[in-house]
């Protein structure tokens, strides 16, 4: 029952998320963020969803990086992957990580696991709304819908790399800077 709940929850919760995008009603909050805690913070918050025995890296480029976006929906983006990641990895690793890549302006983070994988044909479906390639796993198939949506709201992209039985590595890019200011905010 609790389950149930939980899932029923998430569901309500992820149709909510994916409407307030598409209407343009969803909040952002912008401020300086930490993206080394904030890996840290999702690291511990996704330790449930990995399944016994697979490791979790984390290997910084830096002891800290401050990132002008939205800490709560870079969290939401990041832990949705981290949990996916979770569900098709039953043994080997998830690997949490970003890249600052000055010249470009941008940070690309990302999420790989040696899981399941994902066949080529099959890569862009995943970010489909309700989109459930393992049927039989927990979960809305919202997502990673959702995430695209969010990381496209901040003028980056989403995309997945992906080899069958060798795993999928999710990545996103956003802008550093201040450039990220919705409409509302730039007046």
């Amino acid at each position: 029952v609790v389950n149930n709940s939980e899932m029923l929850l998430t569901l309500l919760n992820d149709i909510l998320d994916i409407s307030s995008l598409e209407c343009g009603k969803y909040k952002f909050n912008y401020a300086e963020e930490d993206i080394v805690q904030i890996c840290q913070h999702v690291i511990l918050t996704t330790a449930h969803t990995r399944q016994q025995g697979v490791e979790c890296r984390f290997d910084p480029p830096c002891e800290s990086y401050k990132l002008y976006t939205d800490g709560h929906r870079l969290s939401q983006i990041l832990i949705n992957l981290m949990t996916n990641a979770g569900k098709f990895t039953s043994q080997g690793s998830i690997t949490i990580g970003f890249e600052v890549r000055e010249k470009e302006n941008r940070v690309q983070f990302f999420v790989a696991d040696t899981g399941s994988g994902i066949a080529r044909e099959k890569q862009d479906m995943v970010f489909n709304r309700f989109e459930k390639l393992g049927g039989h796993k927990n979960g809305t198939g919202l997502g990673l819908a959702i995430c695209r949506q969010i990381v496209e709201h901040y003028g980056g992209r989403l995309w997945v790399e992906s080899v069958p039985s060798e795993g999928a590595t999710f990545s996103f890019l956003m802008p550093c800077g201040k450039s990220t200011e919705t409409k509302e905010e730039a007046g």
